[in-house]
């Protein structure tokens, strides 16, 4: 949630993973797409429709 905090647009969970320094590899990304999925779900998160994430106003 800090990384899509600290951007100025909405990210990717690829972009995250690099952030982090995680794998880039799609089976890590994949792993790593539930918790935006989960953070939007309860409202912490906005999922735009293609694939982005950025935070609630």
């Amino acid at each position: 949630m800090d990384a899509a905090r600290r951007a100025d647009a909405p990210v990717m969970v690829k972009q995250v993973c690099a952030e982090l320094g995680m794998s880039l590899e799609s089976a890590r990304s994949e792993a790593m797409r539930s918790e935006p999925n989960r953070l939007a779900e309860r409202g912490r998160l906005r999922k735009l429709g293609v694939g982005k994430f950025t935070t609630t106003p």
